[in-house]
């Protein structure tokens, strides 16, 4: 009889989680066994010896049992449960049930010890894994992935259940509610004739500026201003630009002290996207890359440098203020995401107006008017035309610097209506200087 190769991997996925959970909680007790001798050695010669000499064997026999091989025989046990369950439904339930209960029994057992309940928790849900081993692999080895994690970020756990405050709990409550119960209730169409105003898109704004707000707050606060908002802005970057100027000017608007490192991280998401132009391109026309590679990249160079001096002055006035503790404040706010949503929808609106005044004949009037609400929806355009052959490799590229100086001219506003004067204008010289130099560049070549 052949068995069947799905058989064997079925194998290999149950034996992998019984083997990837079991050394997780076998490094456990050996951090707790370190932990307990620590104590021991630090225990006074006089000191009394616990009165119950058998709780050291039953310590032994608990860790002995929940070892890496018992997790992986009961990840192969619920694996063997799975077959048989293909005829005969009720062997998987059982099996589970059993396994359950000689968990609990193992357990109760040690209760005197004063032990958790997690790993014989762990050793229940392996078994489950390798049940479902047998017709969702995929599934249980990503299941397992997450378990894992979870049982190895005790301690990460502990230190943040301890340092938060009731009142990020309650915003982190209210940002998962807008995003599971109100983005799915938005209509996903334009609301007006010109279709500037789409609720399910400015919801979408709304959640996105609010969220870079949201890590940036935890990562301040555990990273400290400067490499907490560096982070965040070169993260953002990545998705929206736009959205991290706005997060971090209304920062910047509520804590002066963060001004030069908001300016940083804002000024970094920039080049961020400078770069994720240049990578859009290329997958695109690898030739039209090339033609943007000098403007592009000189921005890019550009907004760097600028990062790198904001991040040492950021540096040096920390260490002259003998690094001042601000005053942290709610890490979800919708006020500056709402009044942004606005804004956004005015310039769209401003775009769309013009687009129908300029028609399609004016390329660069339409780049132009395209940059000031959206980078990337001119740039697949552009370079989709310019791969068909419709349109010059080099009048794409200065379309498309054109449409990133008009986005960095609206973020420079954006920084100066969000984030106070002094913030927009450390902001705006910064992209003024990287897509001055950019498009001096592009008109040269």
């Amino acid at each position: 009889m052949e068995i069947p190769v799905e058989i064997f991997v079925k194998i290999a996925y149950a034996t992998g989680i019984g083997v990837l959970i079991g050394i997780e909680r076998g490094l456990s007790s050996q951090d707790k066994a370190a932990v307990a001798s620590q104590t021991s050695e630090s225990t006074p010669p006089n000191a009394e010896e616990p009165a119950d000499s058998s709780a050291q064997p039953d310590d032994g026999i608990l860790e002995d049992t929940l070892g890496m091989r018992t997790f992986t025989v009961l990840s192969l046990l619920g694996l063997i449960a799975g077959l048989a369950s293909d005829h005969y439904p009720v062997v998987a339930p059982l099996t589970l049930a059993g396994v359950s209960l000689l968990i609990i029994a193992l357990y109760l057992r040690a209760t005197h010890l004063g032990v958790g309940i997690t790993t014989e928790l762990a050793a229940i849900a392996t078994c489950g894994l390798g049940i479902l081993c047998h017709t969702h692999m995929q599934a249980a080895g990503l299941i397992a992935l997450v378990l894992t994690v979870l049982l190895a970020s005790k301690r990460f756990a502990h230190k943040l259940v301890g340092q938060m405050r009731r009142v990020e709990l309650t915003d982190t409550l209210k940002f998962l509610v807008i995003i599971v119960i109100v983005l799915p209730l938005m209509p996903d169409r334009a609301l007006d004739p010109y279709e500037a105003f789409n609720p399910f898109k400015v919801t979408f704004l709304v959640i996105l500026i609010s969220g870079i707000g949201y890590v940036g707050y935890f990562l301040t606060r555990f990273l400290g201003a400067r490499k907490g908002l560096g982070l965040t802005g070169l993260l953002g970057g990545l998705t929206s630009s736009t959205a991290v100027t706005a997060a971090m000017a209304a920062q910047a608007k509520q804590q002066p002290a963060w001004r030069l490192p908001c300016a940083f991280a804002t000024v970094g998401a920039n080049a961020t996207m400078f770069g994720r132009v240049l990578v859009v391109v290329a997958l695109l026309d690898r030739n039209l890359a090339m033609h943007l590679a000098w403007p592009i990249g000189a921005m890019a160079g550009v907004a760097v440098i600028a990062s790198g001096v904001l991040w040492l002055v950021s540096s040096k006035q920390a260490e002259g203020a003998q690094r001042e503790q601000v005053k942290l404040k709610n890490p979800f706010s919708l006020g500056p995401a709402l009044k942004f949503a606005a804004f956004f929808v005015f310039i769209l609106l401003v775009a769309r107006l013009a687009r129908l005044y300029f028609g399609d004949s004016g390329l660069y009037a339409a780049c132009l008017v395209s940059g000031l609400a959206d980078v990337d929806a001119i740039t697949l355009t552009l370079a989709e035309q310019a791969q068909q052959g419709l349109l010059l490799q080099n009048v794409a590229a200065l379309g498309i610097t054109i449409a990133v100086v008009a986005n960095s001219v609206v973020k420079s506003g954006i920084a100066f209506y969000s984030g106070g004067w002094r913030f927009g204008a450390v902001v705006g010289l910064c992209l003024l200087l990287a897509t001055g130099t950019g498009l001096g560049v592009g008109l040269l070549l």
